[in-house]
């Protein structure tokens, strides 16, 4: 067995000197070896083929776990966004008051397994978070991500919130629960009050998803990330509205009830088959104490120029009547009878002026509530029959017919009838059945929403929430584009049977401008107006003939062309939101007559990240019974069409795309297309 020596470093590198030269050169060049000799047997060892393989999959397997779980996430994005989707549109479409407690359990589930879903692709997401950025569609899919989980997260605590209410709305209809009505409404206002924290929760959720959702670029988005993009935005803002209202409830229950003190309530019964811009022309007016739930005092009245109580007439010179409104014999009943505006709070603060002016019962105002024939007769299916002092019984089927039977025989006794019909249905509407007072709230609602019930506060915080609920008749601003077209009909009662249609055509110059052109078809058919009870002798007088001063509202900065067909000269005023034009024509009893508007809008296009957005806002006119409207849009030469909403009737594909809507003005209607906007031309 041979032993060897242990070698020092410092005697290694030494060569003894008592070798010969040639042996020394050996051990020299022995010595110098020794380490990449052992190198090279290690490498002749390592099995290259199976470094090479784990080097390409260190490099690509990372990659593709990014594209596979990127892929996956957004997967489940969009799955959370129609799962979102069906959870708002089931809280947007229903009141509190129709939905069951089997309905919200469901609801609750489906919101509570969408935050397990997004929390699962959150956990599988957290290591590729490290690759955002190198990657801005990862940004985009991991912001997007975030906020759909804040905006689950509220809507989870919102539905805890509200679940107490729901149950407590829900037993309430019962039939074995009569005494717990008594203090429904008290326990639901202590419930609101109760889940306030989890709404506070809710609204900073929903602020820190609208910070996230801010943040994302939209500059760098696709076609497909964009539509999940603006689905973010639509569903955020119904949210953070829902939350809003339910924030503010409390305080508008206490304070609408009368629960604390007692509330002061001008109702204006607006006759709609004679239209005013912001409703009908208010042939009759109630007022109504409500202290505790309860109506505890009310009164009915016709309007005359001694009907309300008016202001001294020297306070007619205040009042800001513009030019082309018609001149009343009674200058101050302008501020009264169905005022010039088509934004319903406007023609509200106006009423309640001229009723506190005049000093009469029942002043200072705190809310004005207006419903005109359309809605009472919505109201009425919900009641069922109503049946006055006398015997008579009134119906929604019967009651036009009803009404100007009665007119008919006499002014006054038409406008008192009608106020003890008020006075009947307010008496009624306080000892309804649970079952009644559902239908009830759910033809309310339908009123609202189509403007023919409006309600508006004079405190201003109370005023927002009920805005929030679209129940006010507000006009909105004459942003992008815009267009409301109010009728004032000044000569009879014929608006049932005087049909309107809408063709708004516009096309988008290069630059954003539009080149628009309204045309207005009325028909007032014999043959309709023979089955209407206000078109006959003794109501339209010696003007059977329907007369209007129209305003077309458009967006600010407008510039009228070419007006066709018209009857008297435009006037053209322009306010701080709209451009109105305005003018008065005949249409003879049954004939058809066309009316035709060509006018510029300035800016009708904006920017949306790498493409143009159009949006188009059609406001119903308050009282209006449904109207159609044709619309067509056309785009720039070359543009490329990136989505419509809502779906179109047609798209001609031509070298300037067409889209085409065929609507029903029931209620509002917004039309959105975007666009990528023509390449520009090769250098």
């Amino acid at each position: 067995m041979t032993t060897h020596e242990q070698i020092t470093p410092s005697e290694s590198n030494t060569v003894p000197p008592s070798l010969p030269s040639a042996a020394r050169r050996r051990h020299q060049r022995k010595r110098r070896s020794l380490i990449p000799r052992r190198l090279r047997r290690l490498v002749k060892a390592l099995p290259w083929r199976v470094i090479l393989v784990a080097l390409v999959l260190i490099i690509i397997v990372p990659g593709a776990a990014v594209a596979v779980f990127a892929a996956d996430s957004y997967a489940r994005v969009r799955e959370a966004l129609t799962s979102l989707e069906r959870v708002l549109t089931t809280l947007n479409g229903r009141t509190l008051a129709t939905v069951s407690e089997t309905d919200f359990e469901r609801l609750q589930a489906s919101v509570n397994n969408l935050n397990n879903t997004l929390q699962r692709a959150q956990q599988q997401t957290t290591l590729l978070r490290l690759a955002i950025s190198f990657s801005t569609d990862l940004d985009t899919l991991f912001k997007s991500l975030d906020a759909t989980s804040s905006m689950t997260a509220a809507a989870q605590n919102l539905l805890e919130g509200v679940r107490p209410t729901v149950t407590l709305l829900a037993r309430s209809q019962q039939p074995d629960a009569l005494l717990a009505q008594a203090r429904t409404e008290e326990r639901l206002i202590e419930l609101l009050r109760a889940a306030q924290g989890r709404f506070e929760i809710a609204h900073e959720q929903l602020a820190a998803a609208e910070q996230v959702i801010n943040s994302i670029g939209q500059g760098a988005l696709s076609q497909s990330q964009l539509a999940d993009y603006r689905q973010l935005v639509g569903y955020h803002g119904l949210l953070a509205r829902t939350n809003r209202v339910l924030i503010g409830l409390p305080a508008l229950i206490t304070e609408a009830f009368g629960v604390e003190a007692p509330k002061n309530y001008l109702l204006l019964s607006q006759n709609n088959d004679e239209l005013r811009p912001s409703g009908g022309y208010i042939s009759t007016y109630g007022w109504l104490r409500v202290r505790q739930f309860r109506i505890v005092d009310y009164d009915y009245a016709g309007t005359s120029p001694l009907s309300p109580n008016p202001p001294p007439n020297a306070l007619a010179a205040t009042l800001d009547v513009p030019s082309w409104w018609f001149k009343s014999p009674h200058p101050i009943m302008a501020a009264w009878s169905g005022s010039w505006y088509a934004d319903f709070p406007s023609t509200a603060r106006m009423a309640i002026w001229y009723y506190e002016q005049g000093e009469n019962p029942r002043s200072p105002v705190d809310a004005v509530l207006a419903l005109d024939l359309t809605g009472f007769q919505m109201l009425l299916e919900a009641l069922g029959e109503v049946t006055l002092p006398d015997g008579r019984s009134v119906n929604a089927a019967n009651f036009r017919q009803v009404v100007y039977g009665v007119r008919a025989e006499s002014q006054l006794e038409h406008k008192d009838f009608l106020a003890e019909i008020y006075r009947q249905i307010l008496s009624e509407w306080q000892s309804l059945s649970a079952e009644r007072g559902v239908a009830l709230l759910t033809a309310a609602v339908n009123a609202f929403e189509q403007k023919h019930l409006m309600l508006y506060f004079a405190n201003p915080t109370l005023n927002e929430v009920v805005e929030l609920l679209g129940w006010t008749g507000k006009q909105q601003a004459g942003n992008a584009d815009y267009l409301l077209i109010a009728d004032t009909n000044m000569g009879n009662k014929s608006n049932s049977s005087v049909s309107r249609t809408l063709t708004y055509s516009t096309t988008i110059q290069p630059d954003g401008t539009l080149n628009s052109r309204a045309v207005l078809d009325y028909d007032y058919s014999a043959r309709v107006a023979d089955s209407d009870p206000a078109v006959a002798p003794e109501h339209y007088g010696s003007q059977k003939d329907y007369f209007s001063l129209t305003q077309l509202y458009v967006p600010v900065g407008s510039q009228l062309g070419r007006a066709v067909n018209l009857q008297s000269p435009v006037t053209v005023d322009d306010q701080p939101q709209h451009t109105i034009f305005a003018t008065g024509f005949v249409v003879p009893f049954d004939e058809q007559k066309r009316f035709e508007f060509n006018y510029t809008v300035p800016n009708g296009v904006q920017p949306f990240g790498l493409y143009q957005r159009y949006q188009l806002t059609l406001q119903k006119q308050a009282g209006s019974r449904a109207e159609r409207a044709n619309l067509q849009i056309t785009l720039p030469v070359g543009s490329r069409i990136v989505s419509v909403t809502p779906a179109p009737s047609d798209i001609f594909l031509l070298d300037a795309p067409i889209v085409e809507f065929r609507l029903s003005l029931l209620t509002d209607q917004q039309v959105e297309i975007i666009f990528a906007p023509p390449e520009p031309p090769a250098p």
